[in-house]
């Protein structure tokens, strides 16, 4: 879809402060001293101490993923895409790359979820089908794939709907919509 300039800045800034909002609410700080990184990879985030990189993007939803998994073998690093939704609700979709030897694993159409008590994780979008059930808890260590009832444990239950709808009224206040 051919979006006009104005609408793809639009994107891009939602992106990107959806990103810092996500790096600001895992204690990650962005390591600004990493030597300029090659084209393609100049609008990578990179968080040293979760040896992570972090991508705001607008491109189409699995497009770029080659893109992005030749930087994590650049960098030797895991990868968070972050793209702001472009239709329905406003809200961000997360996906995690484990960069491995053998190639990057990843872990597609993942939320921002809050506990009630503002812990933040990525969770899989119920209302996607997804090839893996992986969580991850957002602190400042590196991304590490969970199992469901980590996430009951830290919410006393297992009811998506509310922490879902904690994280985009916190995104909508990211981006001013309230």
């Amino acid at each position: 879809m051919y979006i006009v300039n104005r609408e793809r800045e639009l994107a891009k800034a939602r992106a990107l402060s959806g990103a810092l909002a996500i790096a600001e609410r895992a204690g990650w700080r962005i390591d600004r001293s990493v030597p300029i990184l090659p084209l393609p990879f100049r609008n990578f985030l990179h968080i040293a101490a979760a040896e992570l990189l972090l991508v705001p993007s607008i491109e189409p939803s699995r497009g770029d993923l080659d893109t992005v998994e030749r930087g994590t073998r650049i960098a030797r690093c895991d990868a968070l895409v972050v793209k702001a939704s472009s239709i329905g609700s406003r809200t961000l979709y997360c996906a995690v790359g484990e960069w491995q030897r053998h190639g990057t694993v990843w872990h597609h159409v993942r939320r921002l979820w809050l506990s009630r008590t503002s812990e933040a994780w990525l969770v899989p979008d119920p209302a996607e089908p997804d090839e893996s059930d992986a969580i991850f808890r957002l602190s400042p260590g590196r991304l590490r794939p969970m199992r469901p009832a980590r996430l009951s444990a830290a919410d006393g239950g297992c009811d998506l709907k509310p922490g879902l709808a904690r994280a985009d009224a916190f995104l909508a206040a990211v981006w001013g919509d309230r």
